[in-house]
């Protein structure tokens, strides 16, 4: 059911989901044992995990957030100069972005409308 409202998050796992009265909590974390460098090469060696927020777009009035279990990786690769990285999960984050792509779109469709007009705030990939 949750995966028909969000298709856009089937690489993750959703572990648990809070109600709270302005808002639903998802709780996740990543399906993929690895994660991708910069670089291109892979690495399943886990080096620390945090907690990433993001928002996404409200679903019934209710505001979306999307709690990220994210883990960091060792590189493999010795000839990479990162010393370690972030999972980056791909069509839903960005290093240090908040919002959701689809937030994202929402948002600066309705920041650029015409002053006087009606943004056209649907987002591009929604169905009519």
């Amino acid at each position: 059911m949750l995966l028909k409202l969000f298709p856009y998050l089937s690489a993750l796992l959703i572990e648990e989901v809070e109600w709270r009265p302005d808002q639903v909590v998802l709780r996740t974390r990543v399906r993929a044992a690895t994660g991708s460098c910069r670089c291109g090469q892979s690495s399943a060696r886990v080096h620390g995990r945090y907690a990433r927020r993001l928002r996404d777009v409200a679903v019934g009035g209710l505001g979306v957030v999307i709690e990220l279990c994210v883990r960091r990786f060792r590189r493999e690769n010795p000839a990479c100069t990162a010393v370690t990285f972030t999972g980056q999960v791909l069509g839903l984050t960005t290093p240090h972005s908040r919002p959701t792509p689809l937030l994202r779109e929402v948002l600066t469709r309705i920041g650029s409308a015409p002053a006087g007009q009606e943004p056209d705030w649907r987002p591009r990939s929604a169905s009519p």
